[in-house]
């Protein structure tokens, strides 16, 4: 089982040489061994979940059986059309054999791997700031590059769990699913 949200990444005062950088992270998460991908975006909608799902599934370099997520409704409205959002997320979890599961209404704790995660990604990322120095990144790529070394860093503690899930992975598709705008 995997869960994923957005996380609101505002109020750790990254900046870009010197502009505030307002952005979110679309947060992947494996709920047995907790081992995390995420992918900078700017919204929650269809684009962030559609790369952010993709990027993670790569990443990880298989494919679990189950994707949960909270009601996507901040997704859905980001679509004229609610019915275009749902045969693009169908078509994305059809692509890569995934079953789609939607916590209840007002019932965020359904998905709490992800909730908690969230949490615990921010204060190691608030932590690395410090210890850094700097909030300041001389480009997205390079912001993205310490991210990207961050969740490696917490990911190297999950190892023998991560390697049982690893077994039961599906393969990846032969190549990712490009959608149309």
């Amino acid at each position: 089982l995997a869960e994923s949200d957005f996380t609101c990444m505002a109020k750790l005062g990254v900046t870009i040489l010197g502009v505030p950088f307002d952005h979110m992270v679309y947060h992947f998460v494996l709920t047995y061994s907790n081992w995390e991908a995420g992918t900078v975006c700017f919204s929650e909608s269809f684009e962030g979940l559609n790369e952010g799902l993709q990027n993670a599934l790569w990443e990880l370099g298989g494919v679990p059986r189950r994707h949960r997520t909270d009601r996507l409704s901040a997704a859905v409205n980001n679509v004229p059309d609610s019915e275009i959002f749902t045969r693009r997320y169908k078509a994305l979890l059809t692509h890569y054999g995934l079953e789609g599961q939607a916590i209840q209404p007002r019932q965020a704790n359904e998905n709490g791997d992800v909730e908690q995660s969230h949490h615990r990604f921010k204060q190691a990322v608030d932590q690395a700031l410090m210890l850094r120095g700097s909030r300041d990144f001389a480009s997205r790529g390079h912001y993205q590059v310490f991210l990207k070394k961050l969740m490696a860093g917490r990911n190297a503690h999950r190892k023998e769990r991560f390697t049982e899930e690893m077994a039961v992975l599906s393969p990846l598709p032969a190549r990712r699913l490009e959608m149309a705008r």
